[in-house]
């Protein structure tokens, strides 16, 4: 079952795969200029709204149908190539731009010793895109 997708990942739930996100955080808000003013409080001024933020994490396991390593690459990619996506979850986006990834950091969990890795924690920071 698909849950949503992003980047051109699907983010599913099967007997066969399991690639979802968790801890799922946004951060909204909207910039504002303070005015000093003599002998008076400071005036707040309206500026505009912020770029929504995201972050969340994925749990990479060989053990899931998921090929850690290709999947943390592929994600790696996408955020030095400066690539913009719609980040959907259900059947709509969450957004109405689409996000780009500002950071990514990534957690080793298990390597075989052979070098393969079996289980690995990905957060991704994504950002509005306009």
């Amino acid at each position: 079952m698909a849950l949503g997708s992003f980047m051109g990942q699907t983010f599913t739930v099967s007997d066969r795969k399991i690639l979802t996100p968790s801890n799922l955080k946004g951060q909204s808000g909207s910039e504002w200029a303070t005015h000093n003013r003599t002998g008076a409080k400071a005036r707040s001024q309206w500026i505009a709204p912020k770029l929504k933020k995201y972050s969340y994490d994925l749990l990479l396991r060989a053990q899931d149908g998921v090929n850690p390593r290709s999947v943390m690459q592929h994600f790696q990619d996408c955020a030095e190539r400066a690539v913009a996506d719609y980040f959907i979850v259900g059947n709509s986006p969450i957004s109405p731009y689409p996000f780009k990834i500002v950071d990514i950091s990534d957690e080793w969990a298990a390597v075989l010793h052979s070098g393969v890795m079996v289980e690995c924690k990905v957060t991704l920071t994504i950002e509005e895109y306009l």
